[in-house]
């Protein structure tokens, strides 16, 4: 069945805010979508510093929206709240008006939002009530189909600029080298703005590993479940020798 905002009860405390250390580089994000990855808010893995509620994730696999909101009121580590469209690589399949009401309902129980750049202007309350309530903003953008040309990278620092956020995400295709390069190549040259970027597609494991060494602000792991393709394990480990096929796939 699926959930809707009726689900919803406002019967379960607010956590008090936490800070997030954004000046620390690379923070690592451990991002949970299952009803038993709920229970590293409570106790989070060591050397976490911001877990990631993929929201669509967690109702697409049946979690009731009470029993997250129960454990994100007993949270040891700050929360990041995520409702990502099937267009931004999500799960569930959102009405507009049901993704502002779930908004709504969880920014109190979190410390930062994560809102795509295209849908700020849909997302418009939203933005407001994460103003309001001083939780901190991420703007990110996918670009999971199409590689992000230096000139579309360009146009995309330009619009993130109209925007006040903590940090801005990018995520790009990346099939061939040259792919990563041209992600890179904003770290190097903005890097006054708070930039994490990475990509998707054959080097999405590669640049989850190099970027951060150039700039990159967060590093994404999961807790329970990989939410992307390439994305590592907080526990994962690698040789040398394991390295050299990740860096250099056939197709790039």
């Amino acid at each position: 069945m699926t959930p809707t905002a009726a689900d919803i009860t406002e019967n379960v405390s607010a956590p008090a805010r936490r800070s997030i250390p954004w000046k620390h580089s690379p923070l690592i994000v451990g991002t949970i979508s299952s009803g038993e990855g709920l229970s590293h808010l409570i106790e989070a893995p060591q050397g976490i510093d911001l877990v990631e509620v993929r929201l669509d994730l967690l109702l697409s696999n049946g979690v009731a929206p009470k029993v997250i909101q129960q454990a994100l009121a007993q949270r040891s580590v700050p929360a990041l709240l995520t409702l990502r469209t099937r267009d931004e690589g999500g799960a569930f399949n959102w009405r507009s008006r049901q993704r502002v009401l779930f908004f709504m309902a969880f920014i109190r129980f979190v410390d930062a939002v994560d809102l795509e750049l295209t849908n700020l202007p849909r997302l418009a309350r939203v933005l407001r009530a994460v103003r309001l309530s001083k939780r901190d903003l991420i703007v990110s953008s996918h670009s999971l189909r199409r590689k992000l040309t230096p000139l579309r990278l360009r146009r995309l620092l330009n619009q993130f600029r109209k925007t006040r956020a903590s940090l801005y995400k990018i995520v790009g295709l990346a099939r061939h080298r040259r792919d990563l390069r041209a992600l890179a190549e904003p770290l190097l040259t903005h890097s006054h703005m708070r930039l994490a970027i990475m990509a998707s597609g054959p080097l999405a494991t590669a640049s989850r590993l190099s970027l951060p060494a150039l700039g990159s602000r967060l590093v994404y792991v999961h807790l329970d479940g990989a939410t992307a393709p390439g994305q590592p394990s907080h526990e994962a480990t690698y040789s040398f020798p394991q390295l050299r096929p990740i860096f250099s796939p056939k197709e790039a």
